[in-house]
């Protein structure tokens, strides 16, 4: 144990295995004897915290960033095995700052200055003894695969094979995601990818789990689940740090709760049952609960529930009891009833009919169609991956459906010109980033550069949403629930005769969840037509005057949200109310699956059937570059299904290797004969080796025949000729023989090398490929594995582009012309890969990706082997000597 002023790692690491959760009781024989406090013992028996080993102490603690002021300061607190630890506290508050500080990620991943007293257990230094996971799932994984995924923590533990297979199957069975070793995560929902990220951190068996926001981007259902994971997980013994905004059902299982107030101080930690109660009025003046909200029951010593927790028959069918709020916000409760009142003669704003949308023929939903009246206010709830956003998008004219028709104010979407639409309707996306156009705060809410001096009105706006700090910031530095206000904020400060939001209250706080909501009453007030999606029902019971239940593949409810509280079916159908419903003694207590430790989450539920059975992550409605780009391209990179073909059975780098030295022998071919001859060669290997068909290899080849027709007519009338030679004058250009033939030439000598590339890319799992590289050429795993994560995110450029285009319509900022839109949007698409590769660096570390496992290829285990045979060096002879042999023959 050491005591620093900044957050220094012990240079010698402790080399002891994680622990397997325990009860604090089973493990406090354990402790060192320097980490254990001096405390009396307690008269009634119960665990005593105090000798129980200490694995974190702060005291004094400042952090800040690049700007120099404290992200937070003064934070006394103490972490202690087998606690569980509930952090709450305003959205920006810093509450992910401390605890990526208590990870060890900051100052070493994170830059930042770290003044105070640190004081970290040893053990937690260990690869993997702290298991991280973020708000996104989609920042936290570096591997194509489920079974890769899960093994990289495990990798970078030392862990034995056989030992990670049992865990990753184990850690799978335990959050519901049995059997999905083989898949391909991109496609998972958000509520699967989330599930994946907890089996990750538990197959590492943490010392220390910090779980960051979620449940943030969940369904009530998935919502659920994750919590009664947390819960079990409590019940067991495992030391938890919780950050959670929708923390209602998990009081219960924390032993103590963290205050932060708004300037990053601890306002009080203590056991929760005595905070909550104590400082309930603290929360609801910090905007932490909602002033509507009621004290959980069970603080005052009542049976388990709460005040929303369905009672009797409801509990079983899902229903919820629903008690109208005290007191409704007057702008939106006029303006409901103003909308109620005239929605059955109010021009629609939007007309659906017989809407139908599938990607690369997955169904997400069919037959869906309503109408939206003019001044209505809209809530469109449902699971994750049931087509939310992408019938949000729909009716905005971003997403083309796959059947039936959009109208906006009676005339079809398509129609309208994308200037008029765009002064029509305003759009807010999902993810707050895709909003974002400037490097600014001030200058995103203005919609132009401001330069230092901020005009009033954007002032005016950065108070309202509470940013009032951050005008000069970057906006992708902000938090996570800062940036979710800025992007809001950007797109309700112009007027629009229609505004549709995309989550726009998720992992807010209750204050800034309230200014949000204000906002949005107020525009309805003045007859504007608002229409979001959310998990919320207490939003929607408190501000919607109608409400579509998207799931199942189609719309199984349209209506007033009463209307809505009497379908009891549809609210289950759908698992709108999983959330609120208490968690349950059983649910923390279930039976172990064989190979793992706690109950399995449910499977995720589709939203959809028959077809619709794989998703788009998070419900983003990114079109089918979200579902095909995620397939496409690290889906060619890995070998073919039926691996028939010798060269599926190469050792990936050997064959590399043995391609790049063949293609360099073709580079000698300066005859057409041996130029011919070094395409027909690896075209063999195509068919014979690789067993692919013609067409597949003339698919594959055809993207680059439009340059070898180029080389070919370049050559021919640009080539120098000998003086004498006959030529066909053209205008300016100078056909010739001669030229032609070096043309020919050097086409089907680039057709050769593409050929072989062709072959590589077919044959090679990108995955063995580095694996590859570190077990046979000792290549760092640290450039290997970081090469792999970039590639895991190439195909999601294609959606990036597709959503900075939209934004800057949105925005009135797009490119005059098309032509020009690659030089617009580079930048924008450079700074955004920068900003997601620092983001999964981080999430590596966090894995324990640093130190020997990064540094050195014999520094970590493999789950792969990817061995060396006789056969590779066969082939390299065979391939070169005949590419050899070719030359000198013709």
């Amino acid at each position: 144990m050491s005591r620093t002023d900044v957050l220094t790692r012990p240079q010698a690491r402790d080399a002891e295995r994680p622990l397997v959760a325990r009860t604090p009781e089973e493990r406090s024989d354990e402790a060192p004897e320097k980490l254990r406090d001096e405390a009396p013992v307690l008269a009634d028996g119960t665990p005593r915290r105090a000798e129980r080993p200490c694995l974190l102490r702060l005291r004094g603690v400042d952090i800040a960033y690049e700007d120099g002021r404290p992200a937070v300061s003064g934070i006394d607190f103490e972490l202690h095995q087998g606690e569980s630890v509930l952090f709450l506290g305003p959205s920006g508050c810093g509450k992910s700052t401390v605890a990526m500080l208590c990870a060890g990620l900051i100052p070493e991943a994170v830059e930042a200055k770290v003044t105070g007293e640190v004081v970290r257990h040893p053990s937690l230094d260990a690869p993997g003894a702290v298991g991280y996971v973020f708000q996104d799932p989609d920042a936290q994984f570096c591997m194509l695969r489920v079974d890769d995924e899960m093994a990289f923590g495990l990798e970078n533990q030392g862990l034995a094979r056989a030992e990670m297979a049992e865990r990753i199957r184990g850690s799978l069975a335990q959050v519901g995601l049995a059997g999905q070793e083989r898949a391909n995560h991109a496609v998972f929902s958000g509520g699967m990818k989330q599930k994946l990220a907890i089996a990750c951190a538990l197959a590492m068996h943490p010392r220390l789990l910090i779980l960051d926001e979620p449940t943030a981007n969940l369904d009530p259902l998935a919502t659920r689940q994750v919590f009664t994971e947390i819960a079990r997980l409590a019940r067991a013994g495992q030391t938890l740090l919780v950050i959670e905004h929708k923390f209602d059902a998990l009081l219960p299982w924390m032993d103590r709760v963290v205050l932060f107030d708004a300037a990053g101080r601890v306002h009080r930690a203590g056991p929760t049952a005595e905070v909550i109660r104590e400082e309930w009025d603290w929360l609801v003046a910090e905007g932490v609960v909602a002033p509507w909200k009621a004290r959980p029951v069970w603080l005052d010593g009542s049976p388990e529930g709460g005040p929303d927790a369905p009672s009797g028959d409801a509990a079983d069918t899902g229903a919820w009891r629903v008690a109208e709020p005290a007191a409704a916000p007057g702008a939106a409760r006029s303006a409901k009833s103003a909308a109620s009142a005239g929605s059955n003669v109010a021009e629609p704003a939007f007309s659906i009919r017989n809407g139908r949308l599938a990607y690369d023929g997955r169904l997400v939903w069919q037959d869906v169609s309503f109408d939206v009246p003019r001044g209505a206010f809209v809530a469109i709830v449902g699971p994750n991956g049931a087509g939310k956003s992408s019938l949000l998008q729909g009716m905005a004219g971003l997403q083309r459906l796959s059947g039936g028709e959009v109208r906006l104010f009676e005339r079809e979407i398509r129609a309208w010109r994308p200037a008029d639409r765009v002064r029509a309707v305003s759009y807010c996306f999902q993810n707050p980033e895709y909003q974002f156009i400037y490097e600014r705060v001030a200058d995103e809410l203005a919609n132009r550069p401001v330069g230092n001096e901020v005009p009033p009105e954007t002032m005016r706006l950065l108070e309202a949403f509470g940013l009032a700090g951050c005008a000069k910031q970057s906006p992708f530095g902000l938090s996570q629930g800062q940036k979710r206000r800025l992007s809001v904020a950007s797109m309700l400060r112009e007027p629009h005769d229609v505004y549709l939001l995309d989550e726009p209250t998720f992992g807010q706080d209750a204050r800034t969840q309230q200014a949000i909501l204000d906002r949005l009453a107020a525009l309805h007030q003045e007859g504007r037509t608002v229409v979001i999606t959310t998990h919320d029902l207490d939003l929607v019971r408190r501000y919607a005057t109608h409400v579509a239940v998207v799931a199942d593949g189609g719309l199984l409810y349209w209506g007033s949200p009463a209307g809505l509280w009497q379908r009891p079916d549809v609210m289950a159908k759908a698992h709108l109310v999983d959330d609120v419903r208490p968690l349950e003694e059983g649910d923390a207590a279930a039976p172990e699956p064989q190979g793992g430790a706690g109950p399995a989450m449910a499977p995720e539920p589709q939203g959809g059937a028959g077809p619709a059975a794989a998703r788009p992550a998070r419900d983003v409605g990114a079109g089918p570059a979200a579902v095909s780009g995620a397939e496409s391209w690290p889906a060619s990179l890995a070998a073919e299904p039926l691996r028939k073909g010798l060269v599926y059975r190469l050792n990936p780098p050997w064959h590399l290797v043995t391609c790049v030295i063949a293609i360099a022998i073709g580079i000698f071919a300066h005859t057409l004969p041996e130029a011919v001859a070094m395409f027909l060669w690896p075209l063999v290997l195509l068919f014979g080796a690789a067993r692919l068909s013609p067409r597949r290899v003339v698919v594959r080849l055809s993207p680059f025949l439009i340059f070898y027709v180029l080389y070919v007519w370049t050559l021919t009338a640009y080539a120098r000729v000998e003086p004498g030679t006959r030529t066909l004058d053209f205008l300016w250009m100078h056909l010739s023989y001669p030229g032609f033939i070096a043309g020919l030439v050097l086409a089907f000598r680039m057709l050769g090398a593409v050929c072989f590339g062709v072959l590589f890319v077919t044959a090679t799992d990108v995955t063995d490929l580095v694996v590859g590289l570190c077990q046979t050429f000792r290549v760092p795993p640290k450039f290997a594995y970081g090469t792999l994560a970039g590639i895991r995110f190439m195909p999601l450029f294609q959606s990036e582009w597709t959503k900075l285009r939209q934004a800057r319509q949105l925005r009135g900022k797009d490119a005059r012309w098309r032509a020009l839109r690659p030089v617009t949007y580079a930048l924008p698409l450079l700074a955004q890969a920068i900003r997601m590769s620092e983001r999964v660096a981080i999430a590596m570390e966090a894995r324990g990706f640093r130190g020997a496992p990064a540094d050195r290829p014999d520094g970590r285990a493999y789950y792969r082997v990817v061995p060396v045979r006789r056969l590779d060096f066969a082939y390299l002879a065979v391939v070169c000597g005949i590419s050899i042999t070719l030359l000198w023959c013709f």
